[in-house]
């Protein structure tokens, strides 16, 4: 099966995600059509979205907000964003 990788780079969304606020998310998308959310990298495995993700966080601060946010298909917890963003 294959594994979907989505990087959010919009400060609100990616605010929206780590607080698992997903009707926050629905309506941010709902209010801004001009958020754009870029293609899916797509990985064969886990293992290599897992990879891919780890290279997106390298040398970030922990202690402030990411500028770059991976979704994952394989996550049950990104599935309802990401769902929203394929409709969106």
């Amino acid at each position: 099966m294959s594994v979907k990788v989505y990087v959010i780079s919009e400060p609100l969304a990616i605010d929206f995600i780590m607080d698992d606020d997903i009707d926050g998310f629905k309506e941010l998308l709902d209010s801004d059509d001009t958020l754009y959310f870029p293609e899916p990298e797509v990985f064969d495995t886990e293992d290599q979205a897992l990879a891919f993700c780890a290279g997106i966080g390298y040398g970030a601060n922990e202690s402030t907000t990411p500028e770059r946010y991976p979704l994952r298909s394989c996550e049950d917890a990104d599935a309802p964003f990401i769902e929203a963003i394929e409709n969106y």
